[in-house]
């Protein structure tokens, strides 16, 4: 498995896993599509997806950070294959995102999430993510139930 960055051929990848993932455990939301449509805009402005792929070149796993329009940045569609298969691939991407941030020198990421994602809620708290209050407004799911956010002053 190695870690890789956005390139157009991984796009389709990028949109089934999110839309798997997102469809398995609830209901895809106007604002999961903004996002996924609007991936190139946002990766214009700085952001990046990783990727975890295999020898064969197939995706098992993505993550994207990217700037929100309040100034903040967040990690989001973070999706894999096949979830809790213990491979370690969605940490990897995770920490690809985390290391992206430092080099950016971003003061903060944020995450929001939902409790019933336990998996990816104790892997937010191992990477020494804090929790914080959710504000419908800047998180505008109806599923977003926790959020979190990584300082790094």
């Amino acid at each position: 498995m190695k870690i890789v960055s956005y390139a157009p051929k991984y796009k389709s990848a990028f949109l089934e896993l999110n839309r798997a993932w997102i469809s398995g455990m609830f209901v895809l939301e106007e604002e999961d599509i903004r996002e996924m449509e609007n991936m190139e805009p946002a990766l214009q402005k700085g952001g990046q997806i990783f990727f975890a792929v295999n020898e064969n070149d197939q995706v098992l796993a993505c993550c994207m950070i990217a700037p929100r329009d309040d100034g903040d940045w967040e990690i989001m569609k973070f999706a894999a294959r096949g979830m809790y298969t213990g491979t370690g691939a969605g940490s990897a991407c995770l920490n690809a995102c985390m290391q992206y941030a430092k080099e950016k020198h971003l003061p903060k990421v944020l995450i929001v999430s939902n409790r019933k994602c336990e998996h990816a809620v104790h892997l937010y708290r191992k990477f020494g993510f804090q929790e914080i209050p959710v504000d419908k407004k800047r998180f505008p799911f109806d599923r977003a139930d926790i959020a979190f956010e990584q300082s790094f002053s």
